[in-house]
């Protein structure tokens, strides 16, 4: 069945809005009496019956809460650093959020050089935000995972059990990490081309456990997701 995002819930009736009730209409081709899945992004979910539309807006009637939890028990972040193509930072975001990611902290390390030149990034947040919806709804998500806006590296704070930057260069496994205990992961990757090494020496001294994850060399977008896949089965709820 069909999932929407919601803003919230008031007297029995809810909304979509915006792009979520342009696909319902033109792409869809949803009318009254469909009964589609709608969730807020904090949690709850709700089965749903379309009982108006406008041009702009859909108006649902709330069947019943249904809560199906699938959201990891894991507190992780991903800290992403800035891809000079965005499109791969885009498609590490979407995969992290069907993942299972809690937040993702995009990161302007040195060679983010594109990343760099942008003053505003507004629209970019909004975008992004979108994708991270768009997964959400895909996946079955009823929690959305928080996009923080871009922070420099110096910047970068973390209160996790544990938190790892991916390094080429040196580190562990991930593997020799499995037998510790942890509630929250964070896992830093670098952009393309990687981190420079007082890039690394500065994460160290903020906590960071050098790794690697394996013999070959992954691109970013690559080594983020198969990063997160790890840290969700080693810590969080995969498999």
């Amino acid at each position: 069945m069909r999932r929407f995002k919601i803003d919230g819930v008031k007297n029995g009736e809810a909304f979509l809005r915006g792009q979520e009730a342009r696909h319902a209409l033109k792409v869809l081709r949803l009318k009254k009496g469909d009964e589609i899945i709608v969730f807020d992004g904090e949690g709850k979910e709700y089965l749903a019956v379309i009982d108006a539309a406008s041009p702009t807006s859909v108006r649902v009637k709330i069947v019943e809460e249904t809560n199906v939890n699938r959201d990891s028990h894991l507190r992780s972040t991903l800290f992403m650093g800035m891809t000079n193509k965005l499109q791969k930072f885009e498609l590490a975001l979407q995969k992290a959020t069907e993942l299972g990611v809690t937040e993702v902290v995009p990161v302007v390390c040195n060679r983010s050089s594109n990343a760099q030149l942008i003053k505003n990034w507004e629209g970019k947040l909004r975008r992004w935000r979108e994708i991270a919806v768009n997964a959400a709804k895909q996946c079955g998500r009823n929690i959305l995972p928080e996009i923080r806006e871009p922070v420099r590296l110096p910047e970068i704070e973390t209160d996790a059990d544990l938190s790892f930057v991916l390094w080429e260069k040196g580190g562990k496994s991930l593997k020799d990490y499995q037998s510790y205990s942890a509630n929250s992961v964070s896992f830093l990757v670098g952009p393309e081309g990687g981190l420079e090494r007082e890039e690394i020496e500065l994460l160290k001294e903020k906590g960071f456990k050098a790794i690697y994850l394996g013999k070959r060399i992954l691109r970013a977008e690559t080594a983020a997701i198969a990063g997160m896949a790890l840290i969700q089965f080693i810590w969080g709820d995969l498999g």
